[in-house]
C-alpha cells in the first residue's frame, strides 16, 4: 500500500526531536502515538520518564489498552500487515527493555504514565500540598456554581464595610441599575472563566498608563480595519465611490431625508481619496457603507431618494438614471472582490478611538473587585473543602513554582521526565499550555528530552471549555517557550471512502479561511489524501426539505435512509449526529413509531424523565410542605394517581378558620374526613397520608437520600418503574442525594434542581449499538458507516452577555495587543461600541468553529454521508432557495452546495379535507392499581435508623459463610467491593502489585467489620488472593471488563409481583456485543476438604439455581433479551453457567 506521507510518520518516531504533528480526522493519529510512546519506552530506564497527556478518561483508558494490547500482540508472531508489523516490531523492542530493567509491564501497566490534564494537576497537588495551598487534598467539585454564588454572597456583603473595594463594588452596581440577581449572575459567570482573565488583569494592573494602552489598541483596530478597505478597493472604483457619494450627500443636504451619507459631503473629490482613518474619515466611511450595504449587511440592489438619488424630473430624469446605474454597476464590480463584504462589515462594529470616562470608571472598579472575589471564592473552598478544576489547575502551576524560584516539585519533575507526549493538542487552554512551559523549565536543546504535540486545528470545537485553536497555531509557527517544535502534517486517510475525501476536499477547502490567524482563531484547510477506494453509488446527499416547519418530512426521510442502510449492510453502523438536541425532535417519535431501538448518547437531561420528575416532586414536598405545585405533583404521580377533578377539590377545600392558609396535605386530612372525594380517591389518599405525615415528622432521622427513598420505596414508587431504563434513572437520582448528608445540608431545592439538570438519563440497555444518536461533539474520534447530519439550517445559540469581555489580538506588525471592555451601555439597551466590537470578534470566532463544528461530523462517515436541512422558497425569486441563516452549519458550506440540493417540496392539500375540532379528554394517567401493597418491612421500618435502601433476601443476597470459617462472610464482602470497585475504574488499570498495595486499607476494612486481631493477617490474605487470582483469570478479566455497552455492578433491581414488590441486588449484570445479557453471581465459597471440584459445583448449582431463576426472570420482565445466569468462583477461579434457568 502506498503511503503518501509515509516519511513524515516515520519522521514522527525520532526520539530525539520535538514535533507538533497535524494530524487530520481518520489520518491514523492514535497508532502513531502509540508507536511513538514504543519508541521512547525502548529507549529510557524507567517507564515513568514518559508522561502522556490528553483530555478525558476515555482516552487515557484507550492509550493504555493500545498500549498494552501491542506489547501483548508482540509475544505472538510478527503479523502480515505491513503497519501492524511496524508495530510489532516496536513493541518487541519494549519487551527486551521490559526484560533489562525488569519494569514487568504487563503485570504493572500502572507504571505507563497516562494522565488527563485534570489528573495530572491533581497529583501534582498531592504531592506539594503547602506550595499548592491546599494543604489536606479536598474534593474536586464538577458543578461549583453554587460555591460560586457563595463567594459572590460574601463580596456583596461588605458592600457597606470599611474596605478598600467597597466604593468599587459600588460602580460596579451603579452601573448595572442596582440589580444584585443580575450582578450576582454576572460575577458567578465571570468565576468560572477566572483562569483566562487573572493573568490579564494583573499585567493590566502592573501598567501605569494602561488606559492609554487600551485607548492606543483600540485606534489600531481602527487603522488597521481603514487600511484593508483601502487595500483591497480598485483605484479605478475607488474615484467612482467618492463622485457617488458626494453626489448623494449633496442631494440628501438639499431634502429633508436624514442619512449618514450625509458625512460624505466634504469627501475629497479632487484628489479622489478614500477617507482616512481619523474620527471624521471613519464618518464618512460609515456614510459609504450606507450607500452601498443595507442594514443587513447585504448589497444594495435597490437605489432610491433616501439613499441621495433621486428620479429627477424632465431633462434631470436621464442624469438621475444615470447616476443610479452606476451605482448598481459599482455595487455588482465590488461584491466580486474577495474579502470586501466582511471587511466592510466590519465597518459596523468599529470601537471608539478612546476609553471613555464611563468605561474607564467601570474597568478600574473591576480591576478592584474581581482580584477581592477570587480571594472571596478562595474561602468558600477552603470552608467546604472544595474546589473546582480550575483550581486544582492553578493550584498545580502554584507548586510548580516560577522560572526563575522553581519549587522542589518542579525540579523533581525535571529530573524524572525525559519525554512529554500530548493528544488532542488543538483543544489546549491558556493555561494548560502554561502547565506544560513549567514541565518543560529547565530542557535544553541538547539534553536528549522531547515534547510531541498531536493534534488538528480544523477539529478544534470546544471554545466554550476554555480551548483556544490559536495556541495550536502559535506552538507551529513558534513552537512553545522552552521547546522548539518541528512542524509535521499527515495527509493520509484511512476511514473514509475516497468520494467523501474528494467532497470534504473540495466543500472545505473553500468554507475554510485561505490563511490561518492566531487572533481570530481561523484554521486554513489542509486537504487529505484517500487510502480507500471509491464505493459505488452517492458518497454524499444533501437533502433539502421546502417549508417542512415541524421537521416531520426531514424526520420520515431520515428513517428511510436508516433503514435502507439497514437492509443493504445489517452488521452497518450508523450515527445521527446533530448539533443539538433539538434538531432530534421530529426523529426520536418517527423511530418509537417505527419500533426502531437504537442508543440515545447523552441526548435526554435526566429531570427530563418522568421518574426524576416524580422523584423532584416528592423531594420538594418533602423539604417544602407549603409548595402547593410540588404537593399537586406528588398527588398526580403514579403512585397515587388522583384525578383532576379531585386534585380540584382538594386544592379549593377550605379548612378550619384557625389555618387561613392551609398546607395540601391538610386540605387532603379534610377531604378525607370528610369523604368529599370518589371511593377510588379516598382508598388512594388513604394509603399515602400516613406514608408522608410520618415522612415529615421524622425528617431528620435519616440521611436525605434514605429518607427520600424510603418515602418512594414506601409510596409504590418502585412499582411504578417501567423498565430497567427508568430504574437506573431513579438510582442516578438517588446517588445524586448522597452529596447532602441529611436534608439541613442541602441549601436549596434550586441546588437540588441545578444538580439534576447537569446530569444525562441512562441508555436503554436493549439498544442497538448498530444505530446511535448523540451530539457531533460526543462524535469526535469515533467513526460510523454511514453518518446522518440533520437540522444544518438551524441557528446557533451565540449570546455574549458577560459583565467583561476581552481579546489578545495580533497587530499588522505582529505584536501582542490587549483589548478589554465591561458590559456598558451608551442608551437604552445599545451596548458601548467597544463592548459591541468585542461580541464581534467573538461571533466571527464562533463562526470559524461553526464550519469546523461540521467538518468533524463529516469527517465520521466511512462509507456514506447524508446532510439534512429544512428551508424555504426566496420570495423574490421562485424556485430559488432562501439562503441559510448566518450561524447555521449549512451557511458555511452552503456556496459549494447550494446547486446540488435536489429540494424536496412539500404535497399539495387536499382542498376537500375537513377537520373538526373536537373536545380533549382528560389524558390517561399511568397509575397502581387500588388494591396494591407495600411490604411489610417497608411499610413498618419506613423511617428506622438503617434499613438497607430495597428489600434484599438476605438468604440470596449475602456473602457465603460456614460455621467452621465465620471470617469468611467479611472476606466475601470485602471481595464483592474490591470487584465492584475493580470493574468500575477498569480491570486494565489493576494487577497484582496493585492489589497488594492496598493490603493496609484491606487491614482497616477487616477491623471496621469486627474481625478478631487474631484472624486478621489470614483474612486479610484470603481477600488478596481471591483479587489476584481473578486478574490472573482471562475469564475473570472478561467478566470485570467495563467495555460492554450496558453494564452495572451491585445492579438494584425492583420487580412487583403477585405476591408484592421483590427486590434483588445483582452482583454484575452485563451485556455483550452481540445482545446477550449476562447475570452473574458471586460466590466466595471454597469446597470442603473432602469434597472435589465437579461435586462443589453441582452442589452450588442445586442451592443457587432457584435465586438465579428469580434473577433472569426478573431481567427479562425488565425488557432485557437473551439472559444467561452463571456463578463465578473467585477462590477456585471457576466459571459454572446454569443452562437450567
Amino acid at each position: 500500500m502506498n503511503i503518501p506521507d509515509a516519511q513524515q510518520r516515520l519522521e514522527a518516531l525520532n526520539p530525539n526531536s520535538s514535533f507538533i504533528c497535524e494530524a487530520p480526522a481518520g489520518s491514523g493519529k492514535t497508532e502513531l502515538l502509540t508507536q511513538r510512546f514504543l519508541v521512547l519506552l525502548a529507549r529510557v530506564k524507567r517507564p515513568e520518564e514518559i508522561l502522556a497527556i490528553t483530555f478525558t478518561r476515555k482516552a487515557t483508558g484507550e492509550m493504555r489498552e493500545r498500549l498494552l494490547q501491542s506489547l501483548q500482540m508482540a509475544q505472538l508472531q510478527e503479523p502480515e500487515e505491513s503497519h501492524r508489523r511496524l508495530t510489532w516490531k516496536l513493541a518487541r523492542d519494549v519487551l527486551e527493555a521490559d526484560s533489562i530493567h525488569n519494569w514487568q509491564l504487563l503485570q504493572n501497566p500502572n507504571r505507563l504514565q497516562i494522565k488527563t490534564f485534570d489528573s495530572l494537576c491533581t497529583s501534582l497537588t498531592r504531592q506539594l500540598p503547602m506550595e499548592s495551598s491546599f494543604g489536606s487534598q479536598p474534593q474536586i467539585c464538577d458543578d461549583a456554581n453554587e460555591l460560586y454564588r457563595s463567594a459572590v454572597h460574601a463580596l456583596l456583603a461588605t458592600l457597606e464595610d470599611d474596605c478598600h473595594w467597597a466604593e468599587a463594588l459600588a460602580v460596579v452596581l451603579q452601573l448595572l441599575d442596582n440589580r444584585f440577581n443580575r450582578v450576582e449572575a454576572l460575577l458567578v459567570q465571570l468565576l468560572s472563566k477566572r483562569e483566562q482573565w487573572l493573568p490579564l488583569i494583573g499585567r493590566a494592573q502592573m501598567a501605569d498608563t494602561i488606559r492609554e494602552k487600551f485607548s492606543e489598541h483600540f485606534t489600531t483596530v481602527i487603522r488597521e480595519t481603514i487600511a484593508q478597505l483601502q487595500q483591497l478597493i480598485p483605484t479605478k472604483l475607488q474615484s467612482e465611490i467618492i463622485s457617488l457619494a458626494g453626489y448623494a450627500a449633496h442631494n440628501l443636504q438639499t431634502s429633508e431625508k436624514t442619512s449618514v451619507i450625509s458625512h460624505c459631503l466634504n469627501i475629497d473629490v479632487d484628489n479622489q481619496a478614500l477617507p482616512d482613518a481619523s474620527p471624521e474619515g471613519v464618518a464618512k466611511w460609515l456614510g459609504l457603507l450606507e450607500m452601498l450595504k443595507t442594514q443587513k449587511g447585504e448589497w444594495r440592489k435597490n437605489v432610491t431618494v433616501t439613499l441621495g438619488f433621486p428620479s429627477g424630473k424632465g431633462a434631470d430624469k436621464k442624469a438621475c438614471d444615470a447616476r443610479k446605474a452606476q451605482l448598481k454597476d459599482l455595487v455588482t464590480q465590488l461584491r466580486e472582490i474577495p474579502g470586501l463584504d466582511d471587511a466592510l462589515n466590519d465597518l459596523k462594529t468599529l470601537p471608539t478611538f478612546e476609553v471613555d470616562a464611563q468605561q474607564w470608571q467601570l474597568l478600574q472598579a473591576l480591576f478592584t473587585v474581581l482580584p477581592v472575589l477570587t480571594a472571596q471564592l478562595t474561602l468558600v473552598f477552603a470552608e467546604k473543602n472544595q474546589v473546582d478544576f480550575t483550581e486544582i489547575s492553578l493550584a498545580a502551576r502554584r507548586a510548580l513554582g516560577s522560572a526563575d524560584e522553581p519549587s522542589q516539585l518542579s525540579l523533581k519533575m525535571d529530573y524524572r521526565l525525559s519525554h512529554i507526549l500530548v493528544d488532542e493538542f488543538q483543544d489546549t487552554s491558556a493555561g494548560q499550555i502554561e502547565l506544560l512551559n513549567q514541565l518543560t523549565a529547565g530542557w535544553q536543546p541538547d539534553d536528549q528530552r522531547t515534547l510531541f504535540c498531536v493534534g488538528d486545528a480544523m477539529q478544534s470545537i470546544y471554545a466554550f471549555r476554555g480551548a483556544n485553536v490559536g495556541l495550536f497555531l502559535s506552538a507551529r509557527e513558534q513552537g512553545l517557550e522552552n521547546v522548539d517544535l518541528q512542524s509535521l502534517r499527515l495527509t493520509a486517510n484511512f476511514r473514509s471512502q475516497a468520494g467523501i475525501v474528494t467532497w470534504v476536499n473540495h466543500t472545505f477547502a473553500r468554507a475554510f479561511p485561505e490563511k490561518s490567524n492566531i487572533s481570530h482563531g481561523a484554521v486554513s484547510y489542509s486537504a487529505s489524501d484517500s487510502i480507500n477506494p471509491d464505493l459505488p453509488g452517492d458518497a454524499v446527499t444533501i437533502h433539502g426539505f421546502i417549508d417542512d416547519n415541524d421537521g416531520e418530512r426531514e424526520a420520515a426521510a431520515m428513517v428511510n435512509i436508516i433503514r435502507a442502510c439497514q437492509t443493504e449492510n445489517p452488521e452497518g453502523t450508523i450515527a445521527v449526529l446533530v448539533r443539538s438536541r433539538n434538531a432530534l425532535s421530529a426523529l426520536l417519535p418517527a423511530l418509537q413509531n417505527e419500533g426502531m431501538q437504537f442508543r440515545a448518547v447523552d441526548l435526554q437531561p435526566l429531570g427530563e424523565t418522568a421518574v426524576v420528575q416524580d422523584l423532584l416532586s416528592l423531594s420538594r414536598a418533602l423539604l417544602h410542605p407549603a409548595d402547593r405545585v410540588a404537593w399537586l405533583s406528588l398527588l398526580r404521580a403514579p403512585w397515587c394517581g388522583l384525578l383532576l377533578q379531585d386534585l380540584e377539590i382538594i386544592a379549593n377545600q377550605s379548612c378550619s378558620t384557625q389555618e387561613q392558609y392551609p398546607t395540601l396535605l391538610q386540605q387532603c386530612q379534610r377531604a378525607l374526613e370528610l369523604k368529599m372525594l370518589g371511593d377510588d380517591a379516598l382508598l388512594r389518599l388513604n394509603k399515602i397520608l400516613p406514608v408522608l405525615q410520618t415522612a415529615l415528622a421524622e425528617q431528620l432521622r435519616k440521611p436525605l437520600r434514605d429518607w427520600v427513598e424510603g418515602v418512594w420505596l414506601a409510596l409504590g414508587g418502585g412499582a411504578c418503574v417501567a423498565n430497567a431504563e427508568a430504574l437506573e434513572n431513579a438510582h442516578r437520582f438517588f446517588e445524586l442525594l448522597e452529596t447532602w448528608e441529611y436534608a439541613c445540608d442541602l441549601p436549596s431545592f434550586r441546588v437540588l434542581h441545578n444538580a439534576v439538570a447537569g446530569l444525562f438519563a441512562a441508555p436503554d440497555p436493549q439498544a442497538d449499538d448498530r444505530l446511535q444518536l448523540m451530539t457531533i461533539h460526543k462524535s469526535k474520534g469515533l467513526q460510523f458507516d454511514t453518518v446522518i447530519v440533520p437540522g444544518l439550517a438551524r441557528r446557533g445559540n451565540n449570546r455574549y452577555d458577560d459583565l467583561l469581555l476581552w481579546h489578545e489580538r495580533v497587530n499588522h506588525h505582529g505584536e501582542a495587543q490587549l483589548l478589554m471592555s465591561p458590559l456598558t451601555q451608551v442608551s437604552g439597551s445599545e451596548r458601548h461600541p467597544n463592548y459591541q466590537y468585542l461580541v464581534a470578534e467573538s461571533g466571527k470566532k464562533a463562526v470559524l468553529e461553526t464550519c469546523r463544528l461540521l467538518y468533524v461530523a463529516c469527517t465520521r462517515a466511512r462509507q456514506r454521508l447524508h446532510l439534512c436541512f429544512t428551508t424555504s422558497e426566496n420570495s423574490k425569486n421562485p424556485g430559488e432557495l432562501r439562503a441559510p441563516a448566518a450561524g447555521s452549519l449549512l451557511s458555511s458550506i452552503w456556496a459549494s452546495v447550494a446547486l446540488h440540493v435536489q429540494p424536496d417540496k412539500p404535497p399539495q392539500a387536499d382542498e376537500n379535507h375537513q377537520t373538526s375540532a373536537l373536545s380533549a379528554p382528560e389524558p390517561e394517567i399511568q397509575r397502581l392499581v387500588t388494591a396494591w401493597q407495600s411490604p411489610a418491612i417497608l411499610r413498618e421500618n419506613l423511617l428506622a435508623d438503617a434499613i438497607p435502601p430495597y428489600d434484599y433476601d438476605e438468604s440470596l443476597n449475602r456473602p457465603d459463610w460456614t460455621p467452621q470459617d465465620p471470617t469468611a462472610r467479611y472476606s466475601g464482602t470485602l471481595v464483592h467491593r474490591y470487584l465492584q470497585h475493580i470493574t468500575e475504574q477498569g480491570v486494565q488499570n489493576w494487577d497484582s502489585a496493585r492489589v497488594l498495595a492496598q493490603i493496609d486499607q484491606i487491614h482497616a476494612a477487616l477491623r471496621e467489620m469486627g474481625v478478631p486481631r487474631g484472624r486478621l493477617s489470614g483474612t486479610a490474605e484470603n481477600v488478596v488472593q481471591q483479587l489476584c487470582r481473578v486478574l490472573e483469570d482471562e475469564r475473570g478479566q472478561t467478566l470485570l471488563g467495563n467495555h460492554y455497552p450496558f453494564q452495572r455492578c451491585e445492579y438494584p433491581v425492583s420487580i412487583a409481583t403477585p405476591e408484592g414488590l421483590q427486590h434483588w441486588v445483582m452482583d454484575r449484570v452485563f451485556t455483550t456485543q452481540q445482545g446477550i445479557t449476562w447475570v452473574v453471581d458471586y460466590k466466595t465459597g471454597l469446597p470442603d476438604p473432602d469434597q472435589n471440584t465437579a461435586a462443589f459445583l453441582a452442589q452450588q448449582r442445586a442451592v443457587y439455581l432457584p435465586k438465579m431463576k428469580s434473577y433472569r426472570t426478573a431481567l427479562l420482565q425488565l425488557g432485557f433479551e437473551q439472559v444467561r445466569a452463571a456463578l463465578y468462583f473467585p477462590a477456585i477461579t471457576e466459571w459454572l453457567e446454569l443452562t437450567e434457568v
